[in-house]
């Protein structure tokens, strides 16, 4: 097998952690089911079926198991080489070379070169493409993508070279030691020049698309489902065993609760009132799984003040509505996010420990200086996704910003389907939502870097010179100590300053077949790669 190298630069430097193999093998002595089939509940249709404008996290899930990365995560919480077979980088931290697997193809049987991940770098970067995250590898350090996303140079002169089909070369400004890890994001996953430019903007339909993942999209109903079979040519089919994959197209999750009861389906998410007795009838099969995301409120801040977003923060009692209204997820009142590098400075904000009574009669105070009272009340709508568990959570916030203020805040819903929420984004067309994001890879730059000042993903929401310039700094450190410290910094900067006050971490609980194995428990990045389903 392939060594993977750990490195240096300077003295000492972060070894990331890296596994030998690209997969998991079986345990010795597994005997597989006949059938290799998984079908379960999706949130929605995908957004965009092109890796390089993907923003929604549906938009991510749907394409991992379509188009390989240079790595990936696997089911043991290890980074690991994919369309990569090998990497090294210079004593200085700022060249890389990623070594391609020349065994690996594109669908139609063309090799996955190097120069199919220098264009789809480029055309990522490229401000006329306008991606939600065409500043991507601006944050990874590349040469000269800041400017090429500024506008300011050509996208030819990003700092990546195909130094032949299967050698690639990236160039940083500055060192990035979760380099490795940050091209696992399937937004990094090369593309087809001939393609794009043959067929434009539907080069993503069914009967254009050409990935080089081990599943191809075999049908596709939009808003109904989407089917995946098993590659059978993929590089490592060996090792991928589920041949086929459905996702069914449903907001319910009591839906998917009752396909889980009746077996049609293997694995669910549980709805909060069916947590409590499945946890007693059916403990083996009950899993607390890390989403690796961060859960917050977002307001607009056009509509909302500063002062007023922190009232209906404080009256948020995060406890209550996670263990007796969602019966899951991790308050907080941090972005820091537990299972990511580099965030062990950060502390929660000051009131959070405090009995929610303290912190309902500062809310209270922050309002009437804002002119709120129970004779004149705030009357502020939230928008979210329809959905049951939504509603739960719309009539127990609405209820304790009604009690807690004293009848200041009167809070309305506005409930719409996931397409209709998402076009109000970028026009701010709302007063506040629960939004969220997850991680792309385990360091604390994948949580902080959506909130510069240039993020397609902020939209301008929010700009603080100094929070860009300690994340800067930050992502360019080495000494791990001091990129800690700055971190912190920048959280504190974001929490206080920010039109964001984060509220929960995610957390998933799922109920599991025993029978479906090689499924990670750890986070909530699931690759169906190294799914496996035993006979019982």
């Amino acid at each position: 097998m392939q060594q993977i190298s750990t490195f240096k630069i300077g003295l000492t430097l972060l070894a990331s952690l890296l596994a030998t193999t690209s997969w998991a093998e079986l345990p010795a002595g597994t005997k597989l089911a006949p059938e290799q089939s998984l079908r379960l509940a999706f949130p929605s249709s995908p957004d965009t079926l092109d890796p390089n404008m993907l923003k929604y996290g549906a938009d991510f899930k749907t394409l991992r198991p379509v188009f390989d990365t240079l790595t990936r995560l696997n089911n043991q919480g290890k980074y690991v080489p994919v369309a990569a077979q090998s990497w090294s980088v210079s004593e200085d931290g700022l060249t890389w070379i990623f070594k391609l697997r020349p065994e690996a193809k594109w669908w139609d049987g063309k090799p996955v070169t190097a120069s199919d991940f220098v264009y789809s770098w480029q055309r990522l970067t490229d401000r006329a493409t306008a991606a939600p995250f065409g500043d991507y590898l601006v944050n990874a350090n590349v040469v000269n993508a800041k400017e090429i996303f500024r506008g300011e140079k050509d996208k030819s002169e990003l700092g990546v070279k195909a130094l032949d089909d299967y050698t690639l070369e990236i160039k940083l400004t500055s060192p990035v030691a979760w380099l490795p890890e940050m091209l696992s994001a399937v937004l990094t996953a090369p593309v087809r020049q001939d393609l794009i430019e043959k067929y434009g903007d539907k080069w993503t339909a069914k009967e254009n698309l050409v990935g080089n993942g081990p599943y191809q999209i075999s049908s596709y109903q939009f808003n109904e489902q989407m089917t995946y079979s098993k590659w059978n040519d993929y590089w490592d089919a060996a090792n991928v065993h589920l041949t086929k994959i459905q996702h069914d197209f449903t907001k319910d999750t009591n839906i998917s609760y009752m396909r889980y009861l009746s077996g049609e389906y293997l694995v669910s998410e549980v709805p909060s009132q069916y947590i409590d007795k499945i946890e007693k009838e059916h403990a083996n099969e009950v899993h607390k799984i890390l989403a690796g995301r961060t859960g917050y409120l977002a307001f607009n801040p056009f509509r909302v003040p500063a002062k007023v977003r922190l009232a209906l923060s404080l009256l948020t009692d995060r406890e209550l509505i996670t263990s007796q209204v969602l019966k899951t997820n991790i308050p907080t009142s941090s972005f820091a996010s537990p299972y990511l590098a580099d965030l062990q400075d950060v502390k929660q904000q000051a009131w959070f420990g405090r009995p929610q009574e303290e912190n309902n009669a500062q809310a209270r105070q922050l309002l009437a200086e804002a002119g709120y009272t129970p004779e004149n009340p705030l009357v502020i709508t939230l928008s979210q996704p329809i959905s049951n568990e939504n509603s739960k959570l719309y009539v127990a916030v609405a209820n304790l910003w009604k009690t807690g203020s004293n009848g200041a805040v009167v809070l309305k819903q506005e409930a719409l389907e996931p397409v209709a929420l998402y076009a109000k984004y970028p026009k701010l067309d709302y007063d506040f939502i629960f939004a969220g994001y997850g991680m792309d890879y385990t360091q604390a730059s994948t949580m902080y870097n959506i909130f510069l000042s240039d993020s397609p993903i902020n939209n301008k929401r929010w700009q603080n010179p100094e929070y860009d310039r300690l994340l800067a700094e930050a992502n360019s450190t080495i000494d791990g100590n001091k990129r800690a410290e700055l971190y912190a910094q920048a959280n504190e900067l974001l929490v206080t300053d920010s039109p964001f006050q984060p509220v929960w971490y995610v957390q998933n609980t799922i109920i599991k077949k025993p029978q479906l194995q090689g499924y990670y428990t750890g986070l909530a990045l699931t690759y169906y790669r190294d799914m496996y389903i035993v006979a019982e």
